[in-house]
């Protein structure tokens, strides 16, 4: 039997008895074997649900270390590339080619700005267009904490749930 018919099939027994529909003694036997059976399917979902949660934190940590890695690559391949770059410039090389490789510099333009700061300043009173602006989140922290003052915000409740925890 399934866990939601296990559940289903408990829950209207309880009723039944609770109403007096059926008498206590014939209830009692079922009532005990159907959460018998109830409790060892809850107890075999809560096991997987442990296996699950130690497997999502050991990919967890392995993505963290293959995270470290890469970063570790990425530190190096920038390194050597500024390396490369100020070594051929600097021997006023701008093209090497080999049977693997070619390497050559290519023209590019990049905006620099000097002062942040007072561009940012500048832009807001000139050219608001030059300036990118994040859309705003809400902080459901403060809101919770507001809430929880006594203060009233519309569109907000505190709500009670019911979180399952498996040990």
């Amino acid at each position: 039997m399934k866990l939601y018919e296990l559940a289903s099939d408990y829950r209207e027994l309880m009723d039944k008895l609770e109403t007096g529909e059926l008498p206590e003694e014939l209830l009692a036997d079922t009532l005990e074997g159907i959460r018998g059976a109830l409790e060892e399917k809850a107890d075999g979902i809560a096991c997987m649900l442990k296996a699950l949660e130690a497997d999502a934190a050991a990919l967890r940590a392995e993505e963290d270390n293959l995270s470290e890695r890469r970063r570790s690559k990425e530190r190096t391949y920038d390194r050597l590339k500024a390396y490369l770059s100020d070594m051929l410039l600097h021997a006023g090389v701008t093209k090497v080619e080999t049977p693997r490789s070619l390497i050559r510099f290519r023209r590019s333009e990049a905006v620099e700005i000097d002062h942040e700061a007072d561009f940012i300043r500048w832009a807001e009173e000139n050219h608001d267009d030059f300036l990118n602006y994040k859309e705003p989140s809400i902080n459901k922290t403060a809101v919770k904490k507001a809430l929880l003052a006594g203060e009233e915000i519309a569109g907000a409740r505190l709500e009670a749930r019911q979180n399952l925890q498996v040990r």
